[in-house]
C-alpha cells in the first residue's frame, strides 16, 4: 500500500525532471528560445518542486510509521506478546521494507534537490536575459507600428518583471500603444501609472505631456491645462515643458 503511491510519484517526478533538465540544457546551450519554451521549463520545474515536496511528506510519514512500529515491537516484547516466530518475521520484514523505502527516497531526493537548487540560480540568470529580450521585442513592434503585438509584449514583460528597472519604460511603451490607436482613456490610465511609479523619473515629463494630449483629444482642455502646468512647474527645463508652454498658450489664445 505504501510502495505503490511512492513508485507512481517517482515515475512522474522522473518524467518531469528529464523533460525540464533536457529543455533547460538546450536553452542554455543555444542561448535563445521562445517565450513559450521558457514558460515550459519554469512550469516543469514548479511541478518537480511540488512532487519533491510531496515525496518529502510521504518520507516523513514512512519514518513516523517505522517509529510507531518500533514502539509496538518494544511493547509486545515487554508484555511477552512477541513470542510468535511468524509474527516476529512479519513485523521485522515490514520494518525492513519501510526502512528500504526511506533509504531509496533519500537517494532519489538528494540529486533532485540539487537540481532544484541549481535551477533556481539558472532561472534567475536566464530570466534576466529573457526579460530584456521581451522588452526589446515589444519596442521593435512599437516602432514598426505593430501596436497589438507591442501591447501584448509590454503586458507580458510587466507581469513577469514588475520590479524591473525597465518597468516604467515598459509601462510608457504600453501607454504609447493605446495612444497610437486613439484609445485615449486607456492611454491616460497608463500614463498616470508611469507618473505614479516614478514621479521624478526620466519618463515622467513625456508621460505628463502625453497625458495632457490625451485629455485634449477627449475635449477636456481644463484637465489638459492642469497637467501641462504641473509639468512646467515640476520639470521647467525639460524639452517637454517647452512643448507644454506652447500648448498652454494655444489654449489661452483659444479662449
Amino acid at each position: 500500500m505504501i510502495e505503490r503511491p511512492l513508485e507512481a510519484a517517482a515515475r512522474t517526478l522522473r518524467v518531469g525532471f528529464v523533460r525540464a533538465a533536457a529543455l533547460g540544457a538546450l536553452l542554455l546551450a543555444v542561448g535563445c528560445a521562445s517565450r513559450q519554451q521558457m514558460f515550459v521549463v519554469q512550469e516543469d520545474t514548479r511541478h518537480i518542486r511540488a512532487t519533491v515536496d510531496s515525496l518529502k511528506s510521504q518520507q516523513t510519514a514512512s519514518q513516523q510509521a517505522v517509529a510507531a512500529l518500533d514502539e509496538q515491537v518494544r511493547a509486545m516484547r515487554a508484555t511477552s506478546e512477541y513470542g510468535s516466530s511468524a509474527l516476529e518475521e512479519k513485523v521485522e520484514a515490514l520494518a525492513a521494507r519501510l526502512e528500504e523505502i526511506i533509504a531509496r527516497m533519500d537517494r532519489s531526493l538528494s540529486p533532485l534537490e540539487e537540481f532544484l537548487r541549481r535551477q533556481a540560480v539558472t532561472d534567475t540568470t536566464v530570466a534576466a536575459s529573457f526579460g530584456s529580450d521581451y522588452y526589446d521585442a515589444a519596442i521593435r513592434d512599437l516602432g514598426l507600428g505593430n501596436y497589438d503585438l507591442a501591447e501584448i509584449g509590454f503586458l507580458q514583460f510587466l507581469e513577469a518583471y514588475p520590479e524591473s528597472d525597465l518597468a516604467d519604460d515598459a509601462r510608457y511603451g504600453l501607454a504609447e500603444t493605446y495612444y497610437a490607436r486613439k484609445q485615449y482613456d486607456q492611454a491616460s490610465d497608463e500614463f498616470r501609472r508611469v507618473i505614479s511609479m516614478s514621479p521624478t523619473g526620466s519618463r515622467t515629463p513625456a508621460a505628463m505631456l502625453k497625458l495632457g494630449l490625451c485629455h485634449g483629444a477627449l475635449q477636456d482642455n481644463r484637465e489638459a491645462r492642469k497637467v501641462w502646468e504641473d509639468l512646467i512647474k515640476t520639470f521647467p527645463y525639460s524639452d517637454e515643458a517647452k512643448v507644454a508652454r506652447q500648448r498652454v498658450e494655444e489654449l489661452s489664445g483659444g479662449r
